[in-house]
């Protein structure tokens, strides 16, 4: 198998970032005709074209689109190297940027946050973020560490290999209706978990677009298609409007814990597959003592709120998860 060479790779995604062999060679501070040179020096170790002349200039083939791909992620690194450097120069190593989605913030991480300060040397920037651009803030070097969790539902995310998630425990999702529907009062006669079904004909009330799909993959299991009228990622939205009769929702209990109005219902799904696994991610390899110490701080806290990790669990791929070593794991919500 031919060596790639990082600067190569890297070439190539200056080129379908820039659109030229010129733009792409000032980027870099060489000549054009290097950087053709070092393209056609690859393009014969592999056998394969990676870029084709347009009327427009030049364009990556399928091949060269998967090799800049990897590029990216080099000067990603490469600049996060930097960026690391000059915030040592700054602070030492004691400056985590943390991302976490709102459901955490607002049930334990601020607290958590506030002892860090007050115990230690370290300071710790927090930002509320989904799944996936919490994902892409670690790869690109925007985050040191965050807190995210992945739905059973789906299939595992191929993104993640650069990264190191440990799941901190099971959060439970939650349908969540209004105090006078009839799922309600049936659920509070009986407390017993309730089926998807039950709720198949009311109108639903998705969250992202991973939320979404989460929703339909737990309808489908149940044996329906969901009528999705409206979507929003902000909990007290939802809350309003499941309150005025807009339809029903699937929420996590843990978001339930910070406010749940009185004229609201959360009831447990009784699905297997009906909860999210709460996850630790960092880079590998990054193992500062400051993110340790919140990561250790954090996963103390996160035992209050969060149901014991099962020693393996079942992934939509039907993988199994380990609780504290490395996966490649499916990050969104």
């Amino acid at each position: 198998m031919a060596r790639l060479s990082p600067q190569t790779l890297v070439t190539l995604w200056n080129v379908e970032r820039l659109g030229s062999f010129s733009a792409a060679a000032r980027e870099s501070g060489c000549s054009q005709p290097a950087v053709s040179q070092q393209i056609g020096r690859c393009e014969k170790e592999l056998g394969i074209r990676l870029v084709r002349r347009t009327s427009h200039g030049v364009e990556l083939t399928p091949a060269g689109l998967i090799l800049a791909r990897h590029g990216q992620l080099i000067e990603n690194r490469l600049m996060q190297a930097g960026k690391d450097i000059e915030e040592y120069r700054r602070n030492g190593s004691t400056h985590i940027r943390l991302v976490a989605p709102p459901s955490v913030c607002s049930s334990f991480v601020a607290r958590v946050l506030v002892h860090v300060s007050h115990s230690s040397d370290i300071r710790v920037s927090l930002m509320q973020m989904e799944p996936p651009e919490a994902v892409e803030a670690l790869e690109q070097g925007l985050a040191d560490c965050a807190i995210t969790f992945r739905y059973n539902s789906l299939p595992d995310d191929d993104r993640l290999s650069d990264l190191r998630t440990e799941c901190f425990g099971i959060d439970p999702l939650m349908l969540l209706v209004a105090k006078s529907s009839s799922i309600a009062k049936i659920y509070e006669r009986t407390r017993e978990p309730v089926s998807l079904c039950d709720a198949r004909d009311e109108s639903w009330i998705a969250g992202c677009e991973t939320c979404q799909a989460n929703l339909v993959s737990l309808a489908k299991a149940a044996g329906f298609s969901p009528d999705i009228t409206h979507s929003t990622d902000d909990y007290w939205a939802t809350q309003n409007l499941v309150e005025v009769g807009m339809g029903v929702s699937i929420v996590s209990r843990l978001a339930t814990t910070a406010n749940l109005r009185d004229d609201l219902v959360a009831c447990p799904i009784s699905d297997a597959n009906a909860f999210r696994q709460v996850c630790f991610v960092t880079r590998n390899g990054d193992d500062r003592p400051a993110i340790e110490r919140v990561r250790g701080e954090i996963g103390k806290a996160s035992r209050r709120y969060l149901e014991p990790v099962r020693e393996t669990v079942g992934v939509g791929t039907g993988t199994d998860i380990n609780t504290s070593t490395n996966t490649d794991a499916d990050m969104t919500v």
